[in-house]
């Protein structure tokens, strides 16, 4: 399936052991000094192993992953990683930016009853990955380039004002500049700092240029 600005690519493989939703894997490259992580966004009961990422035309890895077709090998390490669902019985609050939404989708195929509200910030409508996966969710969207339904937001702001459920866990994912800054808006709102998990994915001077987005199945 295609269009202007997605690719979605199915292979196979198979990883030795179990694994969390939540938990990353390692991809190299052409080269063995050509590997990054990754963040699993399927659920650890389907069929395929995916991951999202952005195409960087000047990356290691990213025009790599881009060329490999049907049946390509890959080599993947891993699963590594400590982002996973500490209490499923509690409610989650998951804070992303571009594809840090990325494990957000692994949590829900994985613990399809989680108590999970979805606050996606983007630059563009069209940056809004799995939106239509998450429409049954409790599910705000933000568009900070281009407007959404007539408006331009930030994720940040909602979270000054939004209720926060009692006993709340809050997983922070993509732009460490939003995770600082909705970390110190949470603290001050009252949030106990255990209650707070975060996975960096990348600084604000990497997401600057308009690419194409690949979803990509290992």
């Amino acid at each position: 399936m295609q269009s202007a600005t997605t690719l979605i690519c199915y292979a196979w493989i198979v990883l030795n052991g179990a694994w969390e939703a939540g938990q990353l894997v390692s991809l190299t490259g052409r080269e063995k000094w050509d590997q990054r992580d990754y963040t699993i966004c399927s659920g650890t009961e389907d069929d395929t192993l995916d991951i999202l990422y952005r195409l960087i035309p000047h990356g290691l890895l990213t025009p790599y992953l881009v060329s490999l077709r049907e049946g390509d090998p890959v080599t993947v390490q891993g699963p590594y990683g400590r982002f996973t669902v500490r209490d499923p019985s509690r409610p989650i609050f998951f804070c992303a930016t571009g594809t840090g939404v990325a494990p957000c989708r692994a949590f829900l195929r994985s613990h399809p009853n989680l108590n999970l509200t979805l606050f996606h910030g983007v630059r563009t409508p069209e940056d809004l990955y799995f939106r239509e996966e998450f429409a049954s969710l409790t599910y705000f969207p933000f568009c900070s380039r281009e407007p959404l339904d007539g408006k331009q937001s930030r994720l940040t702001d909602a979270l000054r004002e939004v209720t926060l459920p009692e006993g709340l866990h809050v997983y922070l994912c993509g732009a460490n500049e939003m995770i600082y800054e909705a970390e110190e808006i949470l603290t001050e709102r009252g949030i106990p700092s255990d209650h707070l998990f975060h996975e960096p994915y990348y600084y604000r001077a990497y997401d600057e240029e308009d690419d194409a987005v690949k979803k990509h199945s290992v």
